[in-house]
């Protein structure tokens, strides 16, 4: 992660990111006064003081502040947001998150506006004295940026999105799942915590996803692992324990059977992809944000 301020200045300011394959970052900007305009892929997000933007799907593109603008600049790396964003219940929302381009106003809401400039000024001052721990404080001030942004957007357009008519115990079961995936819970166990009989859970994700309660909880694990090969420095031997295999052999299979190739061939072919040598490896989990 880096980051620097946005000093006013007599004339307007461009930078450009995501131009190399091999140095692609989520972009997060803090206006603090002032305006500015940024282009990722096709879009534009014209952002004006106070206010934050995070653009996440880590496209090419520009960042121009006109004259007079003030704040903070910031990008961050896979592995950065993959710590910040963690394994907690309500990761599944930073998640969602995390990988979305957006712009939030902070008018009016000067809680969360302090605390992104001060996470800010935290992160410029981890970076500039370089102390032991210093990835691990990144990832706890960028989670505090994320968290601040969740609850900005709270009840607007980027809540997460509704899930159907049988709402209630689907999405209980789905923090359920968040909480319990990495401990292989059996669908009998997600069915006695949420009081109903395993026939009810299955009828409930079948009808409200098409999916049974078991295969949503492969996809969710088949997620994880995805994510943790794609962001971070594992071995596979350390990403399988972490997800609750306690043989990796095991879990070389499982990956293999949900994404079609060993995890060392999906973390090479992904590599491969950044650096425009083949295509990124299919990976669709629609019914997980």
């Amino acid at each position: 992660m880096k980051a620097e301020r946005i000093d006013s200045g007599l004339q307007q300011r461009i930078w450009s990111y995501n131009r190399q394959p091999e140095a692609l970052a989520r972009q997060i900007v803090l206006l603090t006064d002032g305006q500015g305009e940024a282009g990722s892929g096709d879009e534009r997000f014209t952002i004006t003081a106070p206010a934050v933007m995070w653009l996440g799907s880590m496209k090419p593109g520009r960042l121009r502040t006109e004259a007079g603008a003030t704040g903070f600049r910031g990008w961050v790396s896979d592995a950065i947001v993959v710590a910040a964003i963690g394994d907690q219940p309500e990761s599944v929302g930073l998640r969602y998150l995390a990988d979305r381009d957006f712009v939030l106003s902070l008018a009016g809401r000067h809680e969360q506006a302090t605390m992104v400039e001060r996470s800010f000024e935290r992160v410029i001052e981890e970076l500039r004295q370089g102390r032991e721990g210093t990835t691990l404080m990144l990832s706890a001030l960028l989670r505090v940026m994320l968290v601040s942004l969740l609850r900005v957007s709270e009840g607007g357009a980027l809540a997460l999105p509704a899930i159907g008519e049988k709402s209630g115990l689907l999405q209980r079961f789905r923090r359920l799942v968040e909480m319990n995936f990495r401990s292989h819970w059996s669908v009998a166990q997600y069915a006695a915590a949420l009081g109903i009989s395993s026939d009810r859970l299955h009828a409930i994700c079948t009808s409200g996803i098409g999916k049974s309660p078991k295969a949503l909880v492969a996809e969710r694990l088949a997620q994880e692992a995805a994510i943790r090969l794609e962001r971070s420095s594992l071995t596979i031997q350390q990403l399988a324990h972490a997800l609750g295999f306690n043989d990796p052999a095991h879990f070389s299979h499982f990956f293999r059977k949900m994404m079609g190739m060993p995890p060392g061939s999906y973390r090479r072919a992904v590599a491969d992809a950044r650096h425009g040598i083949a295509n990124a490896p299919p990976r669709n989990f629609a019914d997980w944000p």
